[in-house]
C-alpha cells in the first residue's frame, strides 16, 4: 500500500513538471509575439485604416537587425508569407547566405505574423530566424489588404538597418530571379546614393477596378481619382536607401491604400517627383518561359535571356532554374539567336467537362 502511495505522489509530482515546462515554453512563445489588440491590424474591405500605422506604435516581433556589414552593397527584402516556409527554402538552397556573402549581398525576408495558421507556428518562424538569421517580423497581421504595412515596414528596416548599402532590391517571394546577373544589372542601371531612383517593370494608365466582385475591388473612397499614377510592379524593383527612407517618410502623412506597389511606387511616388526607370525587358509574365529556360539550358546549352518571372505555384522554380543557371555558366553557353519566346513551346492543361483533363501544345509569344 505505501508502496503503491510512494509512486502515486512520484507520477504526480512529474506530471506536475511537466505542466510547468509547457506552460513556460507558450510564455516563452509569448515573448517574441505579442498579440496586442491594436497591432491586430486585419482590415476588412469596408473598415480599412484612413492612415498609415503611427510607428511609434509599430513593434518587430523578429528583428535581425545586424544582418547587413559594413561591406554590404546590396540588399534583397523579400516579401514572405508567414507559411511560405518551401519557397524561402527554395530561395536559400538557390544561394546560401555565404554565397551570397560572396557577392556582398544580403537576404531579408519581411513578414506579419499568423496565429491562426494551420500548417506553420510562430515557433517554427523563431527557429527559422535563429537558424538563418535572415526573418525581419512585424507586428502586424498576415493578410492580403496588409502587405502595404509590409512593404512600408521593409522601407524602415532597410533605412534604420543597412543605410550603408549603395542599392535595396524589393522583391516577393513567388517570383524567380536569375541571382548571379544582378550584379550586372545593378552596374548598368548606375543606381545613384543621394538622389530618389526607382527601377522596375513600370505600368502605366492603369485604372482602378469599380467592379466589387473583382480581387482588385478598389471603392471611390479608398482612390477617387481614375487613373492610377505611374508605378512599377512589387514583383521586383530597385532603389536605394535615400528612396526607401523619403517614401517611409511620406507615407506617414498620407491615407492608407491597400494595393501596396501602387501605393509606394507610384502615389507616393508621385509626390516625390520619382521619374521611374524601366526595366520590363528583363521580365517575363509567364512561368512557362522560364521553365523553357531550363530545357534549353539541359538539351541545348543554349544561355537564358530572361532575369525574373512568376513561379507559377511551383515554390522550388526559383531553386531549378538557378541550378540550371549554374550549368550553363559551367558550359560557357552561347548567346540566342532567337528571343526565348519566339521559341517556347509548352503543354497547357485546361479541365473540361467533368474535370478530365486536356493536353495541348501551344506557344508563348
Amino acid at each position: 500500500m505505501y508502496a503503491k502511495l510512494f509512486y502515486l505522489i512520484i507520477a504526480t509530482f512529474a506530471v506536475s513538471i511537466l505542466i510547468v515546462l509547457y506552460y513556460s515554453s507558450l510564455q516563452s512563445e509569448e515573448i517574441y509575439v505579442k498579440l496586442i489588440e491594436e497591432h491586430d491590424i486585419e482590415p476588412s474591405s469596408n473598415d480599412l485604416p484612413q492612415k498609415l500605422y503611427d510607428i511609434l506604435d509599430f513593434k518587430y516581433v523578429l528583428n535581425n537587425k545586424s544582418l547587413c556589414t559594413a561591406d554590404t552593397e546590396t540588399l534583397i527584402l523579400v516579401t514572405s508569407y508567414f507559411g511560405n516556409v518551401e519557397a524561402r527554402s527554395a530561395m536559400r538552397r538557390a544561394f546560401s547566405r555565404e554565397e551570397l556573402d560572396v557577392m556582398k549581398i544580403k537576404r531579408a525576408f519581411l513578414l506579419g505574423i499568423a496565429p491562426s495558421d494551420k500548417y506553420t507556428s510562430q515557433k517554427s518562424v523563431l527557429d527559422e530566424s535563429r537558424r538563418f538569421g535572415d526573418i525581419i517580423q512585424g507586428s502586424f497581421v498576415e493578410a492580403y489588404r496588409n502587405l502595404t504595412y509590409k512593404h512600408t515596414m521593409g522601407l524602415r528596416w532597410a533605412e534604420q538597418h543597412c543605410s550603408n548599402v549603395k542599392q535595396v532590391i524589393k522583391m516577393d517571394d513567388d517570383i524567380v530571379v536569375n541571382v548571379e546577373k544582378i550584379p550586372d544589372l545593378l552596374k548598368s542601371l548606375g543606381v545613384p546614393s543621394s538622389k530618389n531612383f526607382i527601377a522596375g517593370y513600370v505600368l502605366r494608365n492603369m485604372v482602378p477596378i469599380r467592379e466589387p466582385a473583382n480581387k482588385w475591388f478598389v471603392t471611390q473612397e479608398e482612390y477617387d481619382l481614375s487613373t492610377y499614377p505611374p508605378f512599377v510592379s512589387g514583383w521586383f524593383y530597385v532603389t536605394n536607401p535615400y528612396t526607401c527612407a523619403n517614401l517611409f517618410n511620406i507615407s506617414q502623412s498620407m491615407k492608407y491604400f491597400w494595393i501596396d506597389d501602387t501605393l509606394i511606387t507610384g502615389i507616393l511616388a508621385e509626390k516625390l517627383s520619382i521619374q521611374h526607370v524601366d526595366i520590363k525587358a528583363n521580365f517575363t509574365l509567364h512561368s512557362e518561359i522560364l521553365e523553357c529556360c531550363i530545357n534549353d539550358i539541359r538539351s541545348k546549352n543554349l544561355r537564358c535571356d530572361i532575369l525574373i518571372g512568376p513561379n507559377g505555384g511551383k515554390t522550388n522554380l526559383f531553386y531549378d532554374f538557378n541550378t540550371a543557371i549554374g550549368i550553363c555558366n559551367l558550359n560557357l553557353c552561347p548567346d540566342r539567336t532567337v528571343p526565348l519566346d519566339k521559341t517556347c513551346i509548352v503543354k497547357r492543361k485546361e479541365t473540361l467537362g467533368r474535370g478530365n483533363p486536356i493536353v495541348e501544345n501551344y506557344r508563348l509569344s
